[in-house]
């Protein structure tokens, strides 16, 4: 809000030039109640009605110059300042008028409080405040009866303060007399001692206690009067309220209280040593506010002034930055003219108004004290036997003497100028702490701080300083020892002392006649001897008798002719338990070499040696078994085969395997797993000799070599009681297993002369075994090794065919039998091998199950199959129809088949309808539970689920009905012999009927005789497919056979 609708219209400054009476004379003609004195443009004092009462009271020659009693002590402020501001300056110093300067100083004009009461009427308005809020706690009017005489109420107006007294008739106020009636009186020099009723104002505005202020206010603007009467009719009392107390109450007595507090807050600044000085911050700039006399003795120093007025620019610019950002540090040093001051800084919110007090300490005499010190200093530094150095404030070395350079290393050119940061091994962190330390106490004692010297060692230094100032800026002086080598031997000493009591090993010292003189708290822990059990004793009592004489006596000549001797030793404790030891035995002695004294440093290493044997038997055992592990099967074994050969005897390998193994670690944990393997080696060593080795190599698999074999015959016989022994089941907490293993034999030296080839061909013949269907055993044979060739050979190409692309698929129709037409295709795989040429799946998806190769595999089929099902349906050639896809248990087991046909049919676009999955009934079987959720799974989709080769496994009928299976197909084994083999019509009827049954369809596969077809039709079966109608055919073929057949 701009200002100058507030500076006052009335004529109120005059040159400083005139006279008391002048100003009289101004004022009656002007109807004002002061006047600003003028030297050219600028203020210079200030003349008001008070400073008239005050005057005339004292009967002051009216001819006298004005400027001699004015107050020059003005508050002025710019005219650009908002109006908030001048209240404040009102508030702050307890004035009703503000003068108003302009750009260059010069007077503007002045600004009182109605002005600004009047500005706020509106607020006043808004208020509920009555004329009786404002008088509580107040006491009533000052007042004189009629009689009394001007002199009187000068008197009483000056020694209370007040503007104005009221004129009583005994109990009946009859006017009231002013500042601006005695402004009157003095101007026409009307004699003090005539009677005041004839000059007081007769007609008396006041007002019931009731009325509301906000109409109060508007009487008081229009009558131009700042004093309300006020009468309470509850007190019959009569009180006077002025504009300043309703500027107070606009917002409510909460500024009341406020500036209550402002005042007991200055009383306190006043009394202060510390010159005090409070800012008003406009962010643009911070202008002096208010300060006390302390500050006003020490600064030249004005309200609305700039602080650069006290502070340059660029320091207190500095100083403003650390404020604004919370990061002001208490009694940072500050040079204000001669003065060196610590400036510490209060920052709050007054009314809505940033307010920055300031806080200066004056330190001068401390810092020209120490700057004595320092011109001092200059003269003793160099002769000072220890290290000095000074630093600026800025932590600049200025000097150092030459002991500190002998001491560091350094050259002065090299020193002199820099930070003395870059001479120390300590972290900014702790170097600023000492810092703000030195500044605060004035001076250290006793730091320690780590040093570089030139050639990088750190050394420790204990510091010493104190604080001066030289050219009006502080610096320390600190001198320094270095303490490196007693703080090594302290350290050393304390080590020491800290080691002996707190060492796990025992120790003894004896003196020269082995009597023992000391001993530690470990001593005591490991023997159980206390200190007085064996002070002055020989160590002797501690023998074991485990040692002869000879024992000792080489001991002794060690000690004598070395110095020492240490091994191993076995003593006895206090109980009579007998420990082993390592001992380390010296002898102290002195320049001569006399000795002074034994020390005998000792562990019990009873631990030890029952770790190391734990160890080595680790090393060499299977944990969880203690069975021999590979390496100590290989040793032995290499042992064996050399007896074997010494003695022209036969040597047998047996590799023996747990079958399905990893089915029973998957599913029911691995501490059923390891109870399983736990439980067959058991059952192993049971059927051995002792002098034969049973070894756990890992997993599931054990070998047992068998030594000192003559006949075949005996092998056969030790195999056959072995795999003959897992016949029972077994159980394990309440789960039934029954285990079987697979067992393959390697003999030496038929089957191999060293320890690879032997173990190597047993275990190729474990796997013949498990080929072979488990729960039996099998000798080695050198083809066995050509099969294993073959598959890894095979698993080769079939990765080397995947990367290139070499499968494709092939699509055999299939037909509805009643409606005769195409409905759906089976996708079958073909590989276009490089050397061999079209190989069929059953050549190779057995080998692409074992190696799991069948999953991307798997993928690929899918893929193609989906994409060209959709390609067939748009172009209308099998809307409704199916692609059936063979999916195998890996690729269930072993990855995310649910995840990888949902994003097939996202990305061929295809319908879930349109997709037939083909499991087999082994699987189905296998694990009904997951199948059961899987089957559902695929279901939910939308897929049509088939069981593919129905009746070659092992169906249970009760499981069946639970399944969601949309078709049933019958194996072509069955459907061969249709219709002349009675056994297959049989089965056939079978598995129609029970399509029928469930409401499932059924559908024949290897169709290939028209009474075949015939057989089927006339039992209702309702799809077919082979060769009957026709192979299986490549995508181009297919599309054509569909056109042709419809």
């Amino acid at each position: 809000m701009a200002l100058t609708k507030f500076i006052s219209e009335i004529k109120d400054s005059i040159n400083h030039d005139v006279t008391l009476q002048e100003i009289l004379d101004e004022m009656i003609k002007n109807n004002t109640k002061h006047f600003v004195l003028l030297n050219g443009k600028k203020p210079v004092g200030i003349i008001t009605e008070r400073d008239i009462l005050f005057l005339y009271a004292k009967h002051i020659d009216l001819n006298s110059k004005a400027i001699n009693f004015a107050n020059k002590k003005l508050i002025c402020a710019k005219e650009s300042r908002k109006i908030n501001y001048i209240l404040g300056l009102m508030l702050n110093h307890k004035i009703r008028r503000v003068i108003i300067l302009d750009k260059e100083g010069d007077y503007k004009g002045s600004i009182i409080q109605e002005k600004i009461i009047f500005e706020f009427e509106q607020d006043i308005f808004k208020t509920n405040i009555k004329a009786k809020d404002l008088i509580k706690n107040k006491q009533k009017v000052i007042s004189l009866q009629k009689n009394s005489s001007i002199q009187n109420a000068l008197d009483l107006m000056r020694t209370k303060g007040i503007g104005s007294v009221l004129i009583f008739d005994k109990n009946e106020p009859i006017g009231i007399l002013t500042e601006s009636d005695v402004v009157n009186l003095a101007q026409k020099h009307i004699d003090t001692k005539l009677n005041i009723e004839q000059f007081a104002h007769k007609q008396l505005i006041y007002f019931d206690s009731e009325k509301a202020l906000f109409e109060i206010v508007k009487i008081m603007r229009e009558k131009d009067i700042r004093r309300a009467l006020i009468f309470d009719k509850d007190s019959s009392n009569y009180f006077i309220i002025t504009s300043k107390e309703i500027l107070n109450n606009i917002k409510g007595n909460y500024n009341l209280f406020l500036e209550s507090k402002l005042k007991d807050v200055k009383n306190t600044f006043n009394s202060l040593n510390e010159a005090v000085i409070e800012l008003f911050d406009n962010e643009e700039e911070q202008l002096i506010y208010w300060f006390n006399p302390k500050a006003s003795n020490l600064f030249d120093i004005r309200i609305d002034e700039n602080i650069t007025t006290i502070i340059s620019k660029a320091r207190w610019d500095l100083i403003y930055k650390k404020i604004k950002s919370n990061s002001f540090k208490d009694n940072e040093i500050i040079e204000i003219g001669k003065n060196i001051f610590q400036l510490n800084v209060i920052y709050n919110d007054v009314m809505g108004n940033t307010i920055i007090k300031l806080l200066f300490t004056n330190i001068s005499e401390i810092a020209n004290t120490n700057k004595s010190i320092e011109n001092n200093f200059k003269l003793l530094y160099e002769e000072v036997p220890y290290p000095y150095q000074s630093l600026d404030s800025k932590g600049i070395i200025t000097n150092v003497n030459k002991k500190w350079l002998e001491i560091t290393g350094y050259e002065k050119n090299d020193v002199i100028g820099q930070k003395f940061s870059i001479f120390t091994d300590e972290s900014y962190e702790t170097l600023k702490f000492l810092f703000a330390n030195f500044l605060k106490n004035m001076h250290i004692e006793n730091e320690l701080i780590k040093m570089k010297k030139k050639n990088g060692e750190i050394i420790l230094v204990s510091f010493t300083g104190t604080l001066s100032n030289v050219n009006k800026e502080l610096r320390t002086h600190c001198i320094f020892k270095d303490i490196t080598q007693e703080q090594k031997i302290q350290k050393k000493l304390k080590l020491s002392d800290i080691v002996f009591e707190n060492t796990t090993e025992g120790i003894i010292i004896t003196d020269e006649k082995a009597k023992v003189i000391s001993v530690n708290n470990a001593f005591s822990k490991i023997t159980g001897y206390s200190f007085e059990d064996i002070k002055g004793k020989n160590p002797k009592i501690l023998k074991s008798g485990k040692h002869d004489r000879d024992f000792y006596k080489f001991l002794w000549r060690e000690l004598k002719n070395k110095g020492s001797w240490k091994g191993e030793i076995w003593n006895r404790k206090k109980s009579g338990e007998l420990y082993p030891e390592w001992l380390n035995l010296s002898a102290v002695k002195d320049k001569e070499g006399n000795i002074l004294n034994y020390v005998a440093l000792f562990s019990d290493i009873t631990k030890i040696k029952n770790s190391n044997a734990k160890i080595e038997f680790l090393a060499h055992h299977d944990p969880l078994t203690n069975l021999p592990n590979r390496l100590l099967l290989k040793a032995r074994l290499i042992k064996s085969i050399e007896k074997a050969n010494e003695l022209k005897q036969r040597l047998a390998i047996f590799f023996i395997d747990i079958d399905n193994f990893k089915l029973i670690n998957d599913s029911y944990g691995h501490s059923i797993g390891d109870e399983v393997i736990t439980y067959v080696a058991n059952r192993l060593q049971k059927n051995i000799r002792k002098n034969d080795t049973i070894s756990r190599i890992g997993g599931d698999e054990f070998i047992i070599v068998i030594e000192d074999l003559i006949e075949h015959k005996d092998i056969t016989k030790i195999a056959k009681k072995i795999v003959a022994d897992f016949k029972e089941p077994i159980k394990i907490e309440k789960y039934i297993f029954d285990i079987t293993i697979s067992v393959g034999i390697s003999i030496f030296p038929n089957n191999g002369l060293n320890v690879e080839d032997l173990i190597k061909h047993a275990d190729t013949a474990m796997y013949s075994a498990k080929n072979s269907g488990k729960n039996q055993y099998q000798f080695y044979k050198n083809e066995m090794t050509s099969e294993i060739f073959e598959k890894i050979t095979m698993k080769q190409e079939l990765t080397e065919a995947i990367k290139n692309e070499e499968f494709e698929i092939y699509y055999q129709p299939q037909i509805d039998i009643k409606e005769n037409k195409v409905v759906g295709a089976e996708a079958l795989i073909r590989w276009n091998h490089k050397k061999l040429g079209l190989v069929f799946p059953s050549e190779f998806i057995s080998h692409a199950e074992e190696s799991r190769l069948i999953i991307p595999i798997g993928e690929f089929v899918l893929n193609k199959a989906c994409n060209f099902m959709k390609k067939l349906s748009d172009l209308n050639l099998l809307n409704e129809g199916i692609i059936a896809i063979n999916i195998s248990s890996i690729q269930i087991k072993h990855s995310d088949l649910l995840a990888s046909i949902i994003k097939e049919l996202e990305n061929s676009k295809l319908s879930p309808q349109n997709l037939e999955i083909e499991l087999t009934e082994s699987y189905i079987m296998e694990d009904i539970e997951e199948s059961l959720i899987i089957l559902k799974n695929l279901k939910n989709l939308g897929i049509k689920l088939a069981i593919d080769d129905f009746g070659t496994g092992y169906s249970s009928l009760n499981y069946l009905k639970q399944f969601p299976i949309d078709k049933l197909k019958i194996d072509k084994s069955f459907v061969s012999g249709l219709p002349s083999n009675k056994k297959d019509v049989a089965i056939a009827k079978t598995i129609l009927a029970l399509g029928n049954g469930l409401e499932v369809k059924t559908i024949a596969e290897g169709v290939e005789t028209i009474e075949q077809k015939q057989f089927l039709q006339k039992e209702a079966c309702d799809e077919i497919q082979g060769w009957l109608y026709s192979k299986a055919l490549r995508e181009d073929e297919f599309i054509e056979f569909i056109k042709n057949f419809n």
